[in-house]
Parts: structure tokens; sequence; C-alpha cells
């Protein structure tokens, strides 16, 4: 297990050897003791930079919050079944795997070892890493003891940064860990969303002397770009480049995905191949561009934003989605590892909307309408025939 334990710490671990993974971290005492020993002396030893340990906390976090259910629509392609939920009252599950914080993880008490504490981790220009949590302190400093950043509620404030921080064009690297959302606010005023499981790497300053405004997205974000008919603003998602001068859009970029979409809400952006910038595809609100990695095509199709910008409103539109694609938004949004050994279910076709329910209840919806068993033991959700 030596070899998934380095390519978790690494951040190139696939989706079935993460599974593989917590299975084996979750069989017995020795193996959990193993890993958090692993755990530690990566924190420790600090020659990894690209090393987030929040993700390695989140990732072992069992945090699942059964709430009052609403009266919630399935329709199965074919089969159509309308569920009423009633009332479920069950106290939160939360388990903690991860051993001795240190000093940029949260302080915990003996009597804090069942709480659920999200950490969103980012690392500054100057190299150093913090957590981001609500500890009373309202900036971010860096190294130096200099304030870079205004914390808010779930977010922080960069346009307040001044331009004698950094003359220079340097990076931040904000990660959100499954299960969470963040927002930021950069310095030249663009307001961006972070859904879970996406770090976005961008410039601490926004100067006048940079051509354009670069950011990097993995995952997915919603952008509100502040106006600059002079500098372009450039979302980067692997291959495919995002360009705007000021408008409001959606883009999801997750790197385990096949496609990456582009939707947009208001303004016009252009879509294009980094590799190839004379395909530009230019969208009007209400349209959405899917790029297509495997082969590099992009199509363009009038489609409902709601369904797409959802997330920011904790919603889970599902519009037309497989049953595979429902699981990987759920492990994204609950922060849970899905088995699915009814694989017969995969490709069928669903539609339903809820509204900021808990994975059983979504889960119990679905199998209402198409029969299924599933179970949740630490964190993993098992689901049968």
């Amino acid at each position: 297990m030596q070899e998934l334990i380095e390519k978790f710490l690494n951040r190139t671990i696939s989706k079935s050897e993460r599974k593989q993974l917590k299975k084996w971290v979750l069989a017995n005492n020795d193996n959990l003791q193993i890993f958090k020993s692993e755990i530690k002396k990566r924190s420790e030893n600090n020659l990894y930079h690209h090393f987030d340990e929040s993700e390695a906390f989140q990732l072992f976090l069992a945090s699942i919050d059964e709430r009052k259910s609403k009266k919630i629509a399935v329709n199965r392609m074919l089969k159509y079944a309308a569920i009423v939920i009633g009332v479920l009252t069950v106290g939160i599950l939360l388990t903690q795997f991860i051993g001795e914080p240190t000093e940029a993880t949260i302080v915990q008490t003996e009597q804090q070892d069942s709480d659920a504490l999200e950490q969103i981790t980012i690392t500054l220009a100057d190299g150093s890493q913090q957590v981001i949590t609500q500890d009373g302190s309202t900036q971010l400093l860096d190294k130096n003891g200099r304030a870079i950043a205004q914390k808010q509620d779930q977010g922080l404030d960069f346009s307040n940064t001044s331009e004698s921080v950094s003359s220079n064009l340097v990076f931040n690297e904000i990660y959100v860990p499954y299960g969470q959302t963040f927002k930021l606010t950069l310095s030249d005023g663009t307001k961006v969303w972070l859904n879970a499981g996406t770090s976005l790497r961008f410039p601490q300053f926004l100067n006048t002397s940079t051509q354009n405004r670069v950011v990097y997205l993995n995952g997915e974000a919603y952008f509100d770009v502040a106006k600059d008919k002079d500098r372009p603003f450039i979302v980067n998602a692997e291959n495919l480049d995002i360009e705007v001068l000021g408008t409001q859009f959606n883009v999801s970029a997750y790197k385990s995905d096949g496609e990456i979409a582009t939707t947009l809400v208001e303004g016009s952006v252009s879509v294009y191949e980094n590799s190839n910038p004379d395909t530009k595809v230019l969208l009007s609100p209400s349209y959405q561009a899917s790029f297509v990695k495997e082969n590099g095509s992009i199509t363009r199709n009038k489609v409902d934003t709601r369904i797409y910008t959802g997330w920011m409103e904790n919603l889970l539109i599902i519009d037309n989605l497989s049953f595979a694609q429902i699981l990987d938004k759920l492990e994204r949004s609950h922060n849970v590892s899905i088995i699915n050994n009814a694989t017969h279910l995969e490709g069928e076709i669903f539609n339903g909307e809820f509204e900021n329910e808990s994975i059983n209840s979504i889960l119990g919806t679905i199998a209402s309408s198409t029969p299924f068993t599933y179970t949740i033991e630490n964190n993993v959700i098992t689901i049968s025939k």
C-alpha cells in the first residue's frame, strides 16, 4: 500500500485507487496508524510544496448530515416516479482519522474529536501554506506578517491588496476540499465562487503592467469578472482557455471528467484550445461550450443556466444525467466515496432536483424509483443490486 499512499499524498491517485486505499486504511487499526504516520511525516518535512494536508483530512472525514427533506420528484427515462420524502431526523455521523494537528491545522480539544472541521488551504506566493479558519482574525497574513487579504464569511478578499506588496506577477493557490465551497474576491474586484474539490491558481496582484489577467482552474468555479477593456481575463483549464473582458460564467473542468463545460450567464466569452487560438467559439448568454478532451472538439448549445449554477445555492439539479455522473457529483458535494456494485444502473438516465439534501435522502429518493440497496460505513457508500 505504500505506493498508493505516496500517490495519495502527491495528489496523483486515481478514483479507483483512492477507494482501494480507503478500504485498506479502514480495515484495521494497524493500517490506520501506518497511514497516520505517513501523513504526519509528510506534514513535518516541508519538502513537498504541493502537499495539501487539508485534503488528507477531508478525504478521511465522515460528515453525513441528515436534514429535513422536501418533496422531490425523480423522473427516470421510460419510468416515472414521484416520491414524497418525510422528515428524517438522524444525528450527524462524524469520524476523524487524521492524527495530531500541526500549527497549520485547526487546533482541537478532546471534546472536538467528533467535530466536522472544514479545512480550506492556501499556498501563498511566498511559499507559506495556511489553513483558512474562522479563528477570529480578520486578515490573511504572509510569512512576514503583512496583510494581503481580508477574511470574510467563507471567503477571502484580495481587492485591497497594495501594489507595494508585490510589484512582480506572483501567484497564490487555494484548494477547496470535497464537501465545501468558497468565495474569493481577486485584487481587480473579480469575484470567484469555488465548488468542492477545486483548486485555483491566481495572481496575488493583478497589476496594470500585466497584459492579460490569467488564472488557472482545476475543478469548478463561477466567475463574475470585473470589466477592463484593455486587459482580457483568461481562465485556463487544462487545454482550454476562456477569455472575457467582463462577464458572468461557470466553468466545470475537473480532471476526472471527459469534458470541460463553459456556461455563460451574462455578457460574452470566447472559448478556444490554447494550442489553437484561431478556433474560437463565441458564446452569448444561456449558451454552453463543451470541450471534449479526447478529440478536442467544441460544441455550442443553448442550456438552462440554472442547472449549471445551482451548486452555488446548495442545489443539485439532475438534468438527463447518468447514474454514474450523479455518483461523481455526490462524491464531490458530500465528501464521500461511493462503490457502485450495481453496474447495470450506470447508464440509466435521471432527472430531478434536490435542495440542501443529505446523501442518504438523495440516494433513498433515487432508490425509490429505481430499486437498489446501499450501506454507509465510515464515509464509504456501497451500492448493491
